[in-house]
């Protein structure tokens, strides 16, 4: 049985790790399609800029994300993991498919069509995660006989948890490594290796994976319904939930203000290049996924969850704050300690808030952190783009003050009221 559930979650990493290169290997082909090259009709679409087209196609993914994972997780819940993780990767398959034919063509309109879809798809990162937290469920039923050893359960969940991050890490990191070498042979081509990649999943996911939710509801419900009435976003009219909301949403605010900006900062002040920047961010995403194999839940055994939430949390704070103050390798190594606490962060905050849901919510709960993550994205691109006209470091010292804010909610939500 234990060999089953492993089985399970390495197909569930797989799906993580094949979705977000997936995910990821277009960034770096659409730039110079947009900018600083000649006119064609895709960046010259409606007589708009370059600029702005690539601006409206960067909006509309995100945009795309938002209203996905506000019901994909939450549908999960209700008819399924495998059933709506198949489904929406399928549909995922055929955006790409419709991304790769726009380029080859060279449809704008077309292009912005399927990008807006297959965001939409991409609240099944939602469904992977909800996929762990219940294996961990179960590897600690069957390593005790029921869920009574908290202790082993609360293991369990995060040792999942932490290995679904660190395959979405890994694959944020190949996946424009791969879209770039892509692009040699035409722009269509990384779409269409995407949506390879998506059918790949697909075949996984209905030869070996097995059914994860054992808690489908049992009076029945369309998928419409299931997404007006069941969706994350109304997850916030529970007290316990809206506090949460807040609580993540100055996290994701201050980490999104921290990833789109950095880049800015490193070449404003150390006239790091596009080489520069790649190093930099793989030097720091490899120490989050080291950290997510072999760190967090060794942490979780030792601290428990809040006590190490808390102190992630302040040591972000604290580094935000120095990065504008350092320079050359001090600049990688407070990168990299940022990276071990946001993956120890990431990793322990599901399990948390799955031991105090029910677990019938845990898509649903997921699905709410990704809604929220957009959300922060969107007013962290405004407040930074604001605080860019005075100084490339000020975005750093608000991240590090928004760090501080959603760690004072979270001891006043969460550790005062249980004092």
């Amino acid at each position: 049985m234990f060999l089953g559930l492993s089985a399970k979650l390495w197909v569930a990493l797989c799906v993580t790790l094949l979705a977000c290169m997936g995910l990821s290997l277009p960034y770096p082909v659409l730039t110079p399609l947009f900018i600083d090259a000649p006119i064609t009709a895709l960046n010259s679409y409606a007589g708009l800029s370059g600029e702005t087209l690539l601006t409206i196609l960067f909006a509309i993914y995100p945009l795309g994300i938002f209203i996905g994972s506000s019901f994909i997780g939450a549908l999960s819940d209700r008819f399924g993991r495998r059933r709506v993780l198949s489904q929406t990767l399928i549909i995922c398959f055929f955006g790409y498919l419709v991304s790769a034919y726009a380029l080859f063509i060279e449809d704008y309109f077309l292009l912005v069509l399927s990008r807006f879809l297959t965001g939409i798809t991409e609240g099944n990162i939602a469904i992977a995660r909800a996929i762990a937290l219940d294996i961990g469920e179960e590897a600690a039923k069957e390593k005790n006989g029921d869920h009574n050893d908290l202790a082993r359960l609360s293991e369990e969940k995060t040792r999942a948890v932490s290995l679904i991050n660190s395959a979405v890490f890994v694959g944020w990191l190949l996946g424009p490594l791969i879209g770039g070498v892509l692009a040699q042979y035409g722009a269509h081509s990384a779409m269409f290796a995407a949506a390879t990649a998506s059918m790949l999943c697909v075949v996984l996911v209905k030869a070996v994976l097995e059914e994860s939710n054992h808690d489908i509801p049992e009076f029945k419900m369309s998928i419409l319904q299931s997404a007006y009435k069941e969706n994350s976003l109304r997850l916030i009219k529970e007290p316990w939930m809206r506090k949460l909301f807040f609580t993540y949403f100055f996290y994701a605010l201050a980490m999104n203000l921290f990833y789109e900006f950095y880049p800015v900062w490193l070449v404003d002040t150390q006239g790091y290049d596009s080489l520069g920047i790649g190093l930099a961010t793989t030097n720091m995403t490899i120490f989050m996924t080291l950290t997510s194999l072999f760190v967090v839940t060794i942490v979780q055994r030792k601290f428990g969850l809040l006590k190490p939430m808390r102190r992630a949390m302040f040591g972000l704070a604290l580094m935000l704050f120095i990065v504008p103050f350092t320079g050359g390798v001090s600049t990688l190594i407070v990168f990299s300690i940022t990276g071990i606490l946001v993956a120890t962060f990431n990793g322990l905050l599901p399990v948390y808030i799955s031991e105090n849901q029910s677990g019938r919510k845990n898509g649903a709960a997921m699905g709410l952190l990704t809604t929220t993550f957009c959300i922060a994205n969107v007013f962290a691109a405004v407040c930074g783009g604001v605080l860019l006209q005075l100084n490339s470091q000020w975005p750093l010292f608000l991240s590090s003050m928004f760090y501080i804010v959603s760690l004072t909610l979270l001891y006043r939500y969460f550790v005062a009221s249980t004092d």
